[in-house]
């Protein structure tokens, strides 16, 4: 266990904030939990515990659940964090689909919508079904757009610090465009625009195949690649934001690695999707053998730039995902067999868990922790009620931005 800050006599306001932190920290982490095992996992007295707590029940972070009775005795009371005081929204805006999700403060999802654009859907249209997106995923969690305190999009392309995407190859027309601007009138809470590759990176990192790892490479592999890399346990942006584009090296450019999926006429034995790749990966997993043989082209281009890529940085692990993470029995062994044709060490490859969702859970992930770090990152002082965050606008980075909009909820259609 960590030692505990050292505090100055006399700063009581100081030491009722760490120990507010400290049980905060403890009950977010687990299930409900009594006094005794709060009080065991923060070193602290079971009654400064006592009295922290009801603090925190009246700020609305703690709520006590119901005594379960087992046998003889006095039920022991426990306390759990109040997931259901508010709701994130996440958002995943790519070329060919978007997804919207709906969760609690723990993460939990509630509502999910989707649509499907294609890279020629124009701007406006697109952000139109963003718009029916959002709307929907809040009607499917049974909720209203005030009880939304963060949302979080994730978006193709390389973003600037106001929230304009500077490239993106992915979708042409999205060059240009400011998402904060465009994306305020759709969106409930506060906005945070943010990199898809990163997103899907902290997803793996915070819940997901890279959990606990400190050095990882998270491949997102799709109708396009992207790498986000967590070094030291913390995800790098670089000094400009754009660690891990590879794009422009010809050597490394994984761009073409689509056209042999996309070459590739074989369909599921149980019909057409309405999307070819995902027709393809399916057929891939029934064994067909023009599918599988597409799928191993597309991971060896894939698994020179992922073994160039180990062999600068050494990892402990390399996780693939994206929507390529469906056909992970075909596309890990490839990668591992590149990496130990060209690299002096082979870190553990693992596949994920999430695959074509991840972006969307990254989201998720930020706009908690997003909620909860402005929350408790105000200073000395004692812990604030858990809330929607006030109207303020910061620049979350290298190339994320976020700004607070109505906390009514209200948006345009």
């Amino acid at each position: 266990m960590e030692s505990r800050p050292v505090v100055p006599a006399g700063d009581l306001n100081r030491l009722r904030q760490i120990n507010e932190l400290a049980v905060l920290d403890v009950v977010r982490g687990g299930g409900p939990m009594r006094l005794s095992e709060i009080a065991d996992q923060t070193s602290l007295t079971r009654a400064t515990v006592r009295e922290v707590v009801s603090g925190l029940q009246d700020k609305g972070w703690v709520a006590a659940e119901a005594p379960v009775v087992a046998g003889r005795g006095r039920p022991a009371q426990r306390f759990r964090f109040r997931t259901e005081a508010g709701c994130v929204l996440g958002l995943d805006i790519g070329a060919h689909s978007i997804d919207a999700a709906v969760a609690d403060l723990g993460g939990a999802i509630l509502g999910h919508a989707h649509q499907r654009p294609t890279a020629r859907t124009p701007a406006s249209e697109r952000l139109a079904l963003v718009g029916r997106a959002v709307r929907e995923s809040i009607a499917d969690a049974g909720i209203t757009a005030d009880q939304v305190w963060v949302t979080v999009a994730g978006s193709t392309g390389r973003l600037a610090p106001d929230g304009s995407v500077l490239a993106s190859a992915a979708i042409p027309d999205w060059s240009g465009l400011n998402l904060v601007d465009r994306l305020a009138p759709l969106t409930p809470g506060t906005l945070v625009v943010e990199n898809d590759v990163r997103l899907a990176t902290l997803a793996e990192q915070r819940i997901g195949a890279a959990r606990g790892a400190r050095d990882v490479v998270v491949v997102q592999a799709g109708r396009r690649v992207g790498m986000g890399l967590v070094l030291d346990g913390q995800l790098r942006l670089g000094a400009g934001g754009v660690a891990g584009d590879v794009s422009r090296f010809s050597a490394l450019n994984c761009e073409y690695a689509i056209d042999y999926i996309g070459r590739c006429a074989t369909l599921p034995s149980g019909g057409t999707t309405g999307d070819h790749v995902q027709d393809v990966l399916i057929a891939a997993r029934e064994g067909q053998s023009a599918a599988v043989d597409a799928v191993r082209q597309y991971a060896r281009v894939v698994a020179e730039a992922v073994a160039t890529t180990v062999s600068l940085l050494d990892p402990e692990m390399v996780v693939l995902t994206g929507t390529m993470a469906a056909a992970a029995a075909i596309v890990v062994p490839i990668l591992v067999a590149e990496i130990k044709l060209r690299c002096l060490r082979t870190p553990a490859v693992a596949a994920s868990e999430f695959g074509s969702t991840a972006v969307m859970y990254g989201a998720i992930q930020k706009g908690v922790g997003h909620l909860i770090d402005t929350l408790l990152g105000a200073g000395n002082n004692a812990v604030p009620p858990l809330q929607p965050l006030s109207d303020r606008s910061h620049v979350d980075g290298p190339g994320a931005r976020w700004v607070s909009l109505r906390v009514d909820g209200s948006m345009s259609s």
